[in-house]
């Protein structure tokens, strides 16, 4: 009798190992070549396609069998989410770590210029920047092709200044308006004031914001600016006391590495969500491998040491059909500039001052290729069976590979799985000068020896 997977199961091959899907409960399992080879009718095994009927992974079929292909997302073309970055070079702070550069005019001297350099620096012509006009005209064309959710960022966003006085919270009021369901805004909270806290809260406008450390001199350190660390504290303070759905981020580097855990203890001890700490993305000023946080701390907190995947029907056609993260997203700058990601500054696909729409800007072959990227275009991970229920970062992908790979192909750089060996945990995927992919396996050691600790860690937890 032939047996087939269930509709909602899928067979993923990679180089030597595959994965099965199973959209209907969200497992995923590793099955070896063999499997593989009876899976895809290759080769017979009654018994094995048994056990996987018991599993409720299979069934028998009357007709002759075959294999269910995955379902294609169907609006890959529709625009998502946009971050309007309506402040790119100015900040009222300095970070050390900045992706794009960001700071207060006066500080550039301070920052290293050569006196001659700061000269034609200032000498340059001005680049010719969004008007509040044009704001408004961007934001009406996003709604207008689908896009319902957006956030407003900087530099500091809290810093922008229409021609006629408008400020950042008249854009934020726009976009609700429009209809927009999700406006966040994205700030260091050092300008907020409880005037504005209020409005945000009628507005029923996201805050996020970025802590650094529990540490008020470690905070301070990383954005260079004395008592930033109280006025944050304070913003966050202002933000719960007006429940303002807020959520507070920290990004793992060198400087803070030793207050990482007291801070993820303080985001929970004031009870705001937060993703986990993020290690230093290497762009903008981060790609000084001296601001890095030591591997022991990228490894806690940054890498794939063992399969966590599920398999959701919407993120298996998502993934298959299109980038994980970057399908249906695009940044706009102060300068027009159209970028794929708020963390590729280097990737302008188009300028909204210049194209005739922004519906021409998304319909440009660079940004397509990019929207429709899936891992089968990636070193190492295209012959990964895991590949589409795995998330992806281009821009750290890219900047991890130092210039050696391109921003759609640079493999991944934080995860430990080898599949071309089935092993997890005993390297990294680097890539020489050459532009070819290795495993580092010179790392294994200091791997094993962190997710060693980290298991005990939590068995003593546990425990108690």
């Amino acid at each position: 009798m032939p047996y087939r997977l269930k509709d909602g199961v899928y067979l993923v091959e990679g180089a030597t190992r595959g994965a099965i899907l199973d959209t209907n409960s969200g497992l995923v399992y590793s099955v070896n070549g063999i499997a593989c080879q009876i899976v895809n009718y290759r080769s017979e095994n009654n018994t094995y396609w048994g056990q996987l009927v018991q599993m409720g992974l299979a069934e028998t079929c009357v007709s002759s069998p075959g294999i269910s292909a995955i379902q294609p997302l169907k609006d890959t073309e529709r625009l998502k989410f946009v971050w309007f970055e309506v402040v790119t070079d100015d900040c009222n702070e300095c970070c050390e770590h900045c992706y794009a550069g960001s700071m207060p005019r006066t500080y550039r001297k301070e920052m290293g210029f050569a006196e001659n350099a700061l000269q034609e620096l200032i000498a340059q012509p001005e680049r010719k920047k969004m008007r509040h006009s044009d704001w408004l005209r961007l934001m009406k064309e996003a709604y207008d092709l689908g896009c319902r959710a957006g956030q407003l960022i900087g530099g500091e966003p809290f810093l922008y200044k229409g021609e006629n006085g408008e400020t950042l919270l008249d854009l934020a009021q726009y976009l609700v308006e429009l209809g927009y369901t999700r406006v966040e805004i994205y700030s260091n909270g050092t300008l907020l004031t409880p005037e504005k806290v209020k409005l945000i809260k009628t507005l029923g406008v996201h805050v996020a914001i970025s802590l650094y450390s529990s540490d008020p001199s470690t905070h301070d350190l990383v954005t260079r600016t004395p008592g930033s660390h109280a006025k944050t504290m304070r913003a966050i303070q202002w933000l719960k006391e007006a429940s303002v759905p807020l959520r507070v981020e920290t990004v793992l580097m060198k400087r803070n590495q030793e207050t990482i855990a007291e801070t993820t203890a303080l985001k929970e001890t004031l009870d705001v969500v937060g993703r986990h700490p993020d290690p230093l993305r290497p762009k903008g000023r981060g790609v000084n491998p001296l601001l890095q946080p030591d591997f022991e701390y990228v490894v806690r907190y940054g890498l794939m040491l063992k399969p966590n995947f599920t398999a959701e029907t919407d993120t298996v056609s998502h993934y298959s059909s299109g980038h994980s993260c970057l399908l249906g997203k695009i940044t706009v700058t102060e300068f027009g500039e159209v970028l794929p990601c708020i963390f590729s500054h280097d990737n302008v696909v188009g300028n909204v001052l210049v194209a005739p729409s922004l519906e021409s800007v998304l319909r440009e072959p660079v940004l397509t290729r990019i929207w429709r990227a899936t891992k089968d275009g990636v070193m190492v991970c295209r012959d990964c069976e895991y590949r589409y229920v795995c998330f992806d970062c281009r821009p750290l992908s890219e900047g991890a590979s130092a210039g050696n790979a391109g921003y759609l192909t640079a493999p991944y750089p934080r995860c430990t799985y080898n599949p071309y060996t089935g092993e997890w945990g005993q390297g990294l995927w680097k890539v020489d000068e050459l532009g070819y992919a290795f495993y580092d396996r010179t790392l294994a050691a200091e791997i094993q020896e962190v997710a060693r600790t980290m298991s005990e860690s939590v068995t003593a937890q546990v425990a108690h």
